[in-house]
């Protein structure tokens, strides 16, 4: 598949325009903000596809700004995403949610939820990012054990101690893992667990969301080869 030529994405967006001042400046400044999310929603799904973090139409992505949150088409391949496959839809639920990933429901409570916590803390809600992944070792992890415990020193550095699992009846689409995850953040989480479905990541964007989920994959299958040798991991 031929790389996403961006700049010709920019002047599509910029087609039409009129030609006043205000409305070319307005519509540069939109079309810059659509190609910069795109690129890295691009660049993180690919990213994600390749190291097996997803199957193949596996996964989702988002980001908000507190007012709106874009995030993937349901069905969409997050290793060959196009335009068309990243959504704005509204803060509020809408009839345009139908369109986007199953998990939205629960992108929208952690936006929620940080939301308030900016309120609370006084602070500007800027830019905030999730990746849900269905990672390998940690969703197996997640299936034998109530929580994991980093044992390698860049786990430990960069997720805690602990990153807890979560064991909702429902797995998938579901308004139990969404009151879940809105806990995690209460408690100042930044990443957590749902049992046997995979990650979910929450950070200031889908690069530090993604190295989140990488990090603890990385830390699941350290602990994983450790137990295979029979020995203890720390």
């Amino acid at each position: 598949m031929a790389d996403f030529d961006f700049e010709q994405f920019k002047r599509d967006l910029l087609d039409g325009v009129g030609k006043t001042a205000d409305a070319v400046s307005s519509a540069a400044k939109d079309a810059g903000a659509d190609v910069r999310r795109f690129k890295e929603f691009n660049e993180v799904g690919r990213d994600l596809a390749r190291s097996g973090a997803v199957t193949s139409h596996g996964g989702n992505l988002s980001e908000s700004d507190g007012k709106s949150i874009w995030i993937t088409r349901t069905g969409a391949q997050l290793g060959h995403l196009s335009p068309g496959d990243v959504l704005g839809v509204g803060w509020e639920p809408s009839e345009r949610d139908a369109e986007a990933s199953m998990e939205l429901l629960v992108h929208r409570a952690i936006y929620h939820a940080l939301d308030r916590e900016a309120m609370v803390a006084g602070v500007a809600f800027g830019r905030k990012a999730i990746v849900h992944a269905h990672s390998r070792y940690a969703t197996f992890r997640s299936m034998i054990g109530d929580a994991i415990r980093p044992a390698d020193s860049e786990g430990i550095h960069v997720l805690g101690n602990e990153i807890a699992v979560l064991a909702p009846h429902k797995a998938v689409a579901s308004e139990e893992v969404a009151q879940m995850m809105t806990d995690v953040i209460r408690r100042g989480a930044r990443i957590a667990v749902v049992r046997a479905h995979g990650p979910f990541a929450v950070a200031e964007s889908l690069e530090e969301a993604y190295r989140l989920v990488s990090c603890l994959e990385y830390s699941a299958e350290l602990l994983t080869l450790f137990e295979m040798t029979g020995r203890p991991s720390a």
